[in-house]
């Protein structure tokens, strides 16, 4: 069996467990959608998310079902149409998406992260002016870490690269490992979760000032009840002594409580980069 086909029969089997799951906590209920950014493939996002989900549905008895298009602009299409009850994500932090009202209650939990730009270990790049008209791989233009903050710290230090964008960060970074670019900018702890996974080493050009992970926002319509139920059970899974295989697989330390204002500074560098 492949190594792609097992991950595809794992992912649906997780989905299956998820249905089973979330199906008695309310069967009066249709399930909530809770949307997921593109940081990686379809099937290695099922592969995190769904267990978590099933975890909170039947914590909280809020069904919730894993939704994502099969692109990041797909995904931000389908959050600013207001297909998403829940979605993890930063990229609401856009002006754009000011209007619709997406509220905070969590946060992925562990340490602030940072972007770091990039380069194979035995690259000649030492410093990150050298980077000048190379190719520099990019999540995508909406990306918060992977692409406002580098953008800004190449604008600062007056280096300007050819920009190529790969869909999400697991495939920026597989740029760097194919040698089609010279380096890659990612999240710094996607990147040492990618570099365990695939064997591969990198070396940092540039580590950005540390900004707070990724949010689970909540749309306006939820019922406040709702919400809260969610909020509680996300919460919950960080001391869940029977979570304990959930957040090993998910390589997740658990949710940490989190509000609209933790976020002024991911804010901030979006408006910048809107100028």
């Amino acid at each position: 069996m492949t190594k792609l086909r097992a991950r595809v029969l794992a992912a649906l089997a997780l989905l299956a467990v998820t249905s089973a799951s979330t199906g008695p906590a309310r069967a009066d209920r249709a399930p909530l959608q809770f949307g997921v950014l593109n940081q990686q493939s379809p099937v290695l996002t099922a592969e995190r998310w769904n267990p978590i989900l099933s975890y909170v549905s039947t914590v909280s008895g809020v069904p919730l079902r894993l939704k994502m298009g099969p692109t990041w602009q797909e995904t931000d299409a389908m959050m600013a149409r207001g297909e998403f009850d829940f979605i993890y994500t930063n990229h609401n932090f856009q002006p754009q998406y000011d209007a619709i009202g997406y509220r905070v209650i969590a946060r992925w939990g562990g340490d602030a992260i940072r972007c770091v730009i990039v380069v194979a270990a035995d690259s000649p790049l030492q410093r990150i002016h050298e980077l000048a008209g190379r190719r520099v791989a990019f999540p995508s233009p909406d990306a918060f870490v992977g692409y406002a903050v580098p953008k800004v710290g190449l604008k600062k230090a007056g280096v300007v690269v050819e920009e190529v964008f790969s869909s999400n960060q697991e495939g920026a970074l597989a740029q760097l490992k194919a040698r089609r670019v010279a380096a890659a900018a990612a999240n710094s702890r996607f990147l040492a979760q990618y570099s365990e996974r695939e064997g591969v080493r990198f070396r940092e050009l540039y580590i950005s000032d540390a900004y707070p992970e990724l949010a689970v926002v909540a749309h306006p319509r939820v019922p406040a009840q709702i919400v809260e139920r969610v909020r509680q059970a996300l919460l919950s899974l960080k001391n869940d002594p029977n979570a304990d295989e959930i957040r090993k697989n998910a390589k997740t330390p658990g949710f940490e409580s989190a509000t609209d204002r933790d976020y002024e500074s991911v804010r901030a560098v979006y408006r910048l980069i809107a100028q």
